[in-house]
C-alpha cells in the first residue's frame, strides 16, 4: 500500500470517527434491543479473567509409585504460577530447568478417564509410564483450538528415575512431552478465546482469528501482541494479510493501563494498518486504556483518535471503525418480502419494527418477481433469483434502475454479498445432463432431503461474481463427496459458512477463501462446527466471529443457536423455540431476525424470547 493510500485511509478514519461520535451522541436515548452477544471483540461484556481460580497444587507426595507421580503431575499441571513451578517440582532438577512447553495443549476429559501403565526396570532405578485417554481437543502452537476426533486417543510416554540414583529415592520425571496436558476442567479454568485481527486481501476490513490463551498471569496483553505480530494461524493465513511483515521485529512493554509497541521493519510500514490491528486486538482487555506505536524509532501519530494525545490513542476509539470486522454500519436496515414486494426496516424497538418502507427500484417494487434476494453491504444493489430459480439478476435501489441478468439457464438457490461488492451464487447442477440414462425416480432438488437420499456429489456449483459482474466458477473440491445445501460468505469475504449433506446427514462447516495470482478462487480447509446440533437448516453470519443457525439438539425442537468460530465454545441458545422457523439472519450490533413458514417475521427482543413483529418472509440483513 502506497504512502498516499495510507494517508487517505487515515483521513477517512478521522472523518469516520467524527461521524461516529455525532451518531453516538444523537442516538444516546435509543433503547437497546436484542440479546447482548459478544462478537468481533467490539462489544465484549464482562471480565475476560472471570472464572479463573488459582489452583493450589498438592506437589509430589512422599513414597508415591511411578503411576501415582504422573497422576499427581497431570493434576498439578493446571497450576501456571511461577512459570509452572508446581509441574517442575515433579521433575529431575535438570529436566525441570530445561522443560519449555512449546505452546501446544492436549486436552483429556478428566483424571478418571486416564489409564496409566507403568513398567519398572529390573534394577528398580528407572520406569516408563504410558498415559492413554480420549483426546478432547488440541490447541496448536498458533493458539487455534481443534476439537478431538472420537476415534483418536491421547497417548503420551513419561520416563521416570529415582532421585540421586538411590533405589530408595523418590521417583521424579526425567523425560516428558514438550507440551501441556490438561483436563477439560483445567482448560476451561485457565484459558479463554481471544481474537487476533488481520486484514482481508483488499485491506478494507479486519478479520478475526480466534486463539486460546491462558489468562492466569499479568502478561496477557503481551502474549496477544506477540501472537498478533507473529502472524495469523496456519488455517487463516492464506486468506488474510497483515500490516506486520514477517521481517518485523517487535519490542513490547505493557504496564497497568498502557501498551508500548516498538517495531523495526525493512519494508515501507503501513502505520494505520498496524494501529488498527493493535487497537482491535487490545480492546478485548479492559485494563488497556491506551497504546503507543513506534515504527523504526519514531512514534506514530493517529490524528482524530480518542486518547490523551495523537500518539496515545485508545483501543476503543471510534477512529478504528472504518475497518471494523463487522463490515457494516450501525444504522443498517433489515429487509424482507411481503406480497411480492421488498421492504426495509430500521430503528428497531421492542416488539415492533420502526420506519418500515418499500424498497425502491424494479427489484424492490416487484416489477421482477423474486424467489430469493440479497442486499449489498452498501445497500445500493439488490441481487435476486427470479421466480422459477433459473436466472440471477441485479438492480439498484433507486426508481428506474436497470435490471441486469448476470446468470441464467440454471437452478440457483443461494445468494450473498461481501464487502468488496462481490456476489456469491450457489447453483444446483443436474447430473443427468448429457447422455441418456434409464429414468430414475424424480427428486425434488428444491427440498432439503432431510429424510431421503442426498443429491450426488458435485451436484452443486458456486459462482463468484466480481463487482457483481465478472463470473468465476469457484473451486469447491474441498467439499467433494458432499452437497452444499446452504451457503453464505462472510461479509469480509475471507471465509464461507456452509451446511453440507451426505447420506441425509447435515453438518455445519466453515472454510477459508483463497484467490491465487491467476484470479482462481477456491474454498478449502473446511472445519466442522457445532457437532452436537442436528437438522441444521439455515445459517447466517451474525458477526465476523460468530454464526447464527437454525438447528436442534438431540431429541429437541428446532431453534436458533449462536455458534462461535473459536471451535471450543458450545453453541448457545438464542431464545426459546419458535415453531416453524425456516430462515434466520444476523448482523453485528443488531437483533436477530427470523422468518416462519406461516408468513411471519420474528425479532429477538431479549436473550430469552422472540417477538412476532410483522407479516412477511425471508428477513435478512445486508450481506
Amino acid at each position: 500500500m502506497s504512502a498516499r493510500d495510507r494517508w487517505e485511509r487515515v483521513l477517512r478514519a478521522g472523518v469516520a470517527a467524527a461521524v461516529a461520535g455525532v451518531s453516538m451522541a444523537a442516538c444516546a436515548t435509543v433503547p437497546t434491543t436484542g440479546p447482548v452477544v459478544p462478537g468481533d471483540g467490539n462489544d465484549l461484556e464482562g471480565d475476560p479473567y472471570g472464572g479463573y481460580v488459582r489452583l493450589l497444587p498438592a506437589g509430589p507426595q512422599p513414597g508415591v509409585d511411578p503411576s501415582g507421580l504422573v497422576s499427581g503431575f497431570l493434576q498439578d499441571m493446571g497450576s501456571f504460577e511461577q512459570d509452572y513451578e508446581a509441574a517442575r517440582s515433579y521433575m529431575m532438577p535438570t529436566t525441570g530447568e530445561e522443560w519449555s512447553p512449546d505452546g501446544t495443549v492436549r486436552v483429556f476429559p478428566e483424571l478418571d478417564t486416564v489409564d496409566l501403565d507403568a513398567e519398572t526396570s529390573t534394577d528398580g532405578l528407572t520406569a516408563t509410564v504410558r498415559m492413554r485417554s480420549s483426546l478432547v481437543a488440541t490447541i496448536g502452537e498458533d493458539g487455534r483450538y481443534v476439537p478431538g476426533d472420537s476415534e483418536r486417543l491421547l497417548e503420551e510416554t513419561f520416563t521416570l528415575a529415582r532421585q540421586d540414583g538411590d533405589p530408595e529415592g523418590e521417583w521424579r520425571i526425567q523425560d516428558l512431552p514438550e507440551e501441556l496436558i490438561l483436563s477439560q476442567l483445567d482448560l476451561e479454568r485457565t484459558h479463554r478465546p481471544f481474537n487476533l485481527y488481520f486484514f482481508n486481501p483488499e485491506e478494507n476490513t479486519l478479520v478475526p482469528d480466534p486463539v486460546y490463551l491462558p489468562v492466569n498471569n499479568d502478561r496477557l496483553a503481551e502474549h496477544l501482541l506477540r501472537r498478533l505480530i507473529k502472524g495469523p494461524s496456519e488455517w487463516l493465513e492464506p486468506a488474510v494479510v497483515s500490516a506486520f511483515s514477517g521481517r518485523t521485529r517487535p519490542l513490547l512493554e505493557v504496564d497497568a493501563e498502557r501498551a508500548l509497541i516498538s517495531v523495526t521493519t525493512t519494508e515501507e510500514p503501513d502505520e494505520f494498518g498496524m494501529g488498527a490491528q493493535i487497537a482491535w486486538t487490545l480492546r478485548q482487555l479492559p485494563e488497556i486504556q491506551e497504546f503507543t506505536l513506534t515504527v523504526n524509532g519514531s512514534e506514530v501519530d493517529f490524528p482524530g483518535a480518542e486518547g490523551e494525545s495523537a500518539d496515545r490513542p485508545r483501543p476503543g476509539s471510534s477512529y478504528w471503525y472504518e475497518v471494523s470486522p463487522g463490515a457494516t454500519t450501525p444504522d443498517i436496515s433489515a429487509y424482507y418480502s411481503h406480497e411480492g414486494q421488498l421492504w426495509s426496516a430500521s430503528d428497531w424497538d421492542t416488539g415492533a419494527l420502526g420506519e418500515r418502507e418499500p424498497v425502491p427500484g424494479p427489484l424492490g417494487s416487484g416489477e421482477v418477481q423474486l424467489e430469493r434476494f440479497a442486499v449489498s453491504l452498501d445497500e445500493q444493489t439488490i441481487a435476486g433469483i427470479t421466480a422459477g430459480g433459473d436466472e440471477v439478476v441485479t438492480g439498484g435501489t433507486v426508481p428506474g434502475a436497470p435490471v441486469r441478468e448476470v446468470l441464467s439457464e440454471g437452478t440457483f438457490t443461494e445468494l450473498s454479498w461481501d464487502v468488496n461488492g462481490d456476489l456469491w451464487v450457489l447453483e444446483e447442477i443436474d447430473e443427468g445432463d448429457g447422455e441418456e440414462e434409464e429414468p430414475e425416480e424424480e427428486v425434488d432438488l428444491e427440498q432439503p432431503h432431510l429424510g431421503g437420499t442426498a443429491p450426488a456429489p458435485d451436484s452443486t456449483a458456486l459462482w463468484h461474481l466480481r463487482d457483481g459482474d465478472e463470473v468465476v466458477r469457484v473451486d469447491v473440491s474441498g467439499l467433494r463427496g458432499s452437497t452444499m445445501v446452504q451457503f453464505q460468505t462472510s461479509r469480509d469475504g475471507t471465509r464461507v459458512a456452509v451446511i453440507t449433506e451426505v447420506d441425509g446427514q447435515r453438518s455445519l462447516q466453515v472454510g477459508r477463501v483463497v484467490q491465487d495470482a491467476d484470479g482462481q478462487v477456491s474454498l478449502g480447509s473446511f472445519v466442522t462446527l457445532a457437532h452436537e446440533l442436528e437438522e441444521v437448516t439455515d445459517v447466517s453470519w451474525r458477526s465476523g466471529d460468530q454464526l447464527v443457525v437454525l438447528g436442534s439438539r438431540e431429541g429437541g425442537t428446532s431453534q436458533a443457536f449462536l455458534v462461535s468460530l473459536d471451535g471450543g465454545t458450545p453453541p448457545a441458545s438464542a431464545g426459546t423455540s419458535v415453531a416453524s422457523m425456516v430462515s434466520i439472519s444476523g448482523a453485528p450490533g443488531q437483533p436477530l431476525v427470523a422468518g416462519s413458514d406461516d408468513g411471519n417475521i420474528w425479532v429477538s427482543t431479549d436473550p430469552l424470547s422472540w417477538q412476532n413483529v410483522v407479516e412477511g418472509g425471508s428477513p435478512t440483513f445486508p450481506g
